[in-house]
């Protein structure tokens, strides 16, 4: 290759900056071959292969459970492989070829949660649906059956909001300057559901949530949403796929179930 990939010091061995170029383009070529082998037996079966999905709060609930369903419908033998994460973890993924598609609200800019220049492929972001967010407590919760409550009577208690990162964090934190107030440090950061829906739960946090996520907990009879008018922040919920490279067969079907199902969320 004519240069050093890997570098020996005292921790043990590490990349070069080339080798982490090289590392990139391998992963690549990895996928794109993962593609020519499911393309290749979809061709011969009708309808195999695997998708590897990632996901954000936003579309875990509703949207890609039900994509799921009617993949299941369209090509019932396609794996789906599902991986959770936060927008600095699952669009790095995305750029190397690890996933072939990431579900959430859609980021202004997906660059800024990749380090790496040579990871920075282009991304193909589809809007699916509007989302806004609700507050919530716990079904149980004091606050539960209170009328007219208001920003300040909860402002004191502990607070479950998303992470920094994501593309909601600065809706929430307008949300509480509009009232004269800053977000409070009593506070967890996370994007992970069955965390957020144990701690709304159990002790008595209060989480501030995507609306489809929040109306599909209130209905199972879980939390209560309080109505807040100022809350009004609105994010489109989609898909974002690299641009550069053509999804396989099974990751086609997969966005195809996403449109269908898309309509029913809107």
């Amino acid at each position: 290759l004519g240069a050093s990939i890997f570098t020996r010091g005292k921790k043990g061995m590490g990349l070069t900056e080339f080798g982490a170029v090289f590392e990139n383009h391998a992963k690549l070529m990895l996928a794109q071959l993962r593609y020519l082998a499911e393309d290749l037996n979809s061709w011969k079966s009708g309808a195999t292969g695997q998708v590897i999905v990632g996901t954000l709060i936003a579309a875990s609930a509703n949207l890609l459970p039900r994509a799921i369903a009617q993949l299941r419908r369209i090509s019932p033998n396609v794996a789906v492989t599902v991986r959770v994460g936060s927008n600095a973890t699952l669009y790095p993924m995305l750029s190397r070829g690890e996933i072939d598609i990431v579900l959430g609200i859609l980021p202004e800019d997906a660059s800024k949660f990749i380090r790496e220049k040579h990871d920075r492929s282009l991304m193909n972001h589809v809007a699916l649906y509007e989302e806004g967010m609700h507050v919530v407590v716990g079904n149980k919760s004091p606050q539960a059956n209170q009328a007219d409550i208001s920003l300040l009577q909860l402002h004191s208690l502990e607070w479950i909001i998303p992470t920094r990162e994501s593309e909601t964090y600065h809706a929430v934190q307008n949300f509480f300057w509009d009232e004269g107030l800053s977000i409070n440090e009593k506070i967890v950061e996370s994007v992970s559901i069955l965390t957020n829906l144990e701690l709304i739960m159990e002790s008595g946090m209060i989480s501030i949530m995507p609306k489809s996520v929040a109306q599909h907990f209130e209905k199972s009879g879980l939390i209560k949403i309080l109505r807040f008018e100022k809350l009004n922040a609105v994010n489109n919920v989609g898909y974002t796929v690299r641009a550069e490279i053509e999804p396989s067969i099974a990751a086609q079907n997969f966005i195809n179930a996403l449109h269908e199902v898309a309509p029913l969320l809107n």
